[in-house]
C-alpha cells in the first residue's frame, strides 16, 4: 500500500512540476487596460523619481540686498520665500521671465501651481512688476514691513501668471487694507 501511494505521489509530483512550454500570453502586452511590461515601468518610475521633489516642495529663503530695483531670479521665485530690504524710498522689483521660471520647475506642466511669498522688510513701499511672459493679477503692492502671498501658475511653456492672494503685516510697521 505504501509503495502504491509513493507511485501515485511521484506521478502527481511530475504533473505539477512539469516545465510549461505554452508562451506566457501576458508577457510584452502593453495595451490600454492591460499589464505593462516591466521594461516600460522602470523608465516611468525613474522619471517620477526625478520629478518627485519639485523646487516648491523644498522651501528656501532668499535675502535680496539693499538695492533700489531688483529682478528676482527664477530659482528664487520657485523656492518660496523672498525677504527684501530696500533703501527707504518706494521701489519697483521685477519678476524673471516666464520662460526662465517655467524652466526652474522640474517637470513643469500647464496648470501646475506654486506659492511665492515676498516680504518687504524695508521702510519703503514695494511694487512688483511683470517680466516677459508673466501676467500679474491681484495686488502688486507690498507695503513697508508687510508680506504678500502669490500663487504662481504655469499657463504655457513660456507664460505664467502670478496672482496676489493676500498680505499680512510683519510685526509693527505697514498697514493693509481691510480684508486683505
Amino acid at each position: 500500500m505504501y509503495t502504491i501511494l509513493n507511485v501515485i505521489f511521484a506521478f502527481l509530483r511530475l504533473a505539477i512540476t512539469q516545465v510549461k512550454t505554452v508562451p506566457n500570453l501576458l508577457q510584452n502586452l502593453g495595451q490600454a487596460g492591460a499589464m505593462v511590461p516591466q521594461g516600460d515601468l522602470v523608465p516611468a518610475i525613474q522619471a517620477m523619481a526625478n520629478n518627485a521633489a519639485p523646487a516648491f516642495g523644498n522651501w528656501s529663503g532668499t535675502v535680496v540686498p539693499n538695492a533700489s530695483a531688483y529682478t528676482y531670479p527664477a530659482n528664487t521665485m520657485v523656492g518660496g520665500i523672498i525677504a527684501r530690504f530696500n533703501p527707504g524710498a518706494a521701489f519697483t522689483d521685477c519678476t524673471d521671465t516666464a520662460t526662465n521660471i517655467v524652466r526652474a520647475i522640474p517637470g513643469a506642466v500647464v496648470n501646475q501651481t506654486f506659492p511665492l511669498i515676498i516680504a518687504n522688510l524695508g521702510s519703503g513701499a514695494e511694487t512688483l512688476a511683470a517680466g516677459t511672459g508673466v501676467t500679474l493679477a491681484g495686488s502688486t503692492a507690498i507695503g513697508s514691513c508687510q508680506a504678500r502671498l502669490y500663487m504662481g501658475q504655469v499657463t504655457g511653456a513660456t507664460t505664467l501668471s502670478l496672482t496676489g492672494m493676500f498680505g499680512w503685516n510683519l510685526g509693527t510697521g505697514g498697514t493693509l487694507p481691510i480684508g486683505l
